[in-house]
């Protein structure tokens, strides 16, 4: 695990919690998923400059990745990058489906506010899709 210092001292392990928080994503495991975010936590989707709202709060958004995961074939996700600027976190991620034309990769930029130990908002930038 990586822990970094800002001006002397001990900044959240961030980078670990991530790293827990996207193998609970591949595991599809709501309840991991669940405990790295605060319960007033909210996902946006960057459109145009904007940041749209996705989900309000913890239980919506849990229902919301539950659903996915009933329909969608994700195969796994892994972090490609991640920095960590005070309490935000900047990674690139990278999720694998199977398709029925085959294996199909996207690659998504996340950029992460942490409060109080958790996850508090979550904005995703445009994903680009690989083959």
């Amino acid at each position: 695990a990586v822990s970094l210092t800002d001006g002397g001292t001990l900044m959240p392990d961030y980078i670990k919690m991530m790293m827990d928080n996207t193998d609970a994503f591949s595991r599809k495991d709501i309840e991991a998923l669940g405990n790295h975010l605060s319960d007033d936590y909210a996902s946006f989707r960057m459109e145009g400059g904007e940041a749209v709202k996705r989900t309000k709060d913890k239980v919506e958004t849990l229902s919301v990745l539950q659903k996915m995961f009933d329909v969608v074939p994700l195969k796994g996700s892994k972090l490609e990058r991640i920095m960590v600027i005070g309490d935000h976190v900047v990674a690139v991620e990278k999720d694998t489906f199977d398709t029925p034309a085959g294996e199909k990769t996207t690659t998504t930029l996340g950029v992460y506010h942490m409060q109080d130990g958790k996850i508090w908002r979550a904005y995703s930038f445009p994903v680009q899709e690989e083959s």
